[in-house]
């Protein structure tokens, strides 16, 4: 991992023997940790978020937000540039089940940064992609699976697009919503940057 990242990161994350551990909070209570280790990474399903930003949340020009911690790291060991001055970002993680709340929460928090969705790249990262869209408008959409088709229920319309080709950029153009939100994948044939960062290693 490179210096930058781990030095911007460190006051955020707590090593135990070999256990990398994030702590989710919530109004300052840690209600969960996301592990990484020799084993893999184990993401939580809570109401808070890891957060991290050092700059004051009105000057925050860029908001990152995914499901994992870890793979915010490994994106940022790609991209290390967004924890480079002048730079002014934040990163959050939801955990596997991001909700509305959370996301509401946080462009309060940021009302000056942009939004970029850093989620996998399988059919979970993608339909997190959607949420975070209408989010974004102050909507809400349902999603569920149909076959080898993704089915959107937005704005009382339902959608179906094929599995294989869902994504948002598609989702925006059928439904004809403009969120503004910008994606970031990792390079085939990983899903995430922490598969990607990993394989790296070896």
């Amino acid at each position: 991992m490179k210096s930058e990242v781990r030095n911007f990161f460190a006051p955020h994350i707590n090593i135990v023997e070999d256990n990398i551990q994030f702590p989710y909070t919530l109004e300052n209570q840690v209600l969960a940790q996301e592990h990484w280790s020799e084993n893999g990474v184990r993401i939580p399903v809570c109401k808070g978020m890891w957060l991290v930003t050092d700059g004051l949340p009105v000057s925050v020009t860029h908001l990152f937000i995914g499901h994992s911690a870890s793979d915010l790291l490994c994106f940022c060991h790609y991209h290390s540039n967004w924890v480079n001055p002048p730079c002014l970002s934040a990163f959050a993680s939801l955990g596997l089940l991001p909700t509305k709340d959370q996301f509401t929460w946080l462009k309060n928090l940021f009302p000056n940064a942009k939004i970029h969705a850093v989620f996998d790249s399988g059919i979970s990262g993608r339909v997190a992609d959607c949420k975070v869209a209408t989010w974004q408008l102050g909507k809400n959409a349902r999603f569920r699976l149909a076959d080898d088709h993704g089915e959107f229920y937005y704005n009382k319309k339902k959608y179906r697009i094929p599995i294989s080709i869902f994504s948002l950029s598609r989702f925006e153009k059928i439904s004809g919503i403009r969120s503004g939100i910008r994606t970031h994948k990792p390079k085939a044939p990983f899903e995430t940057f922490y598969q990607s960062f990993i394989n790296g290693l070896i």
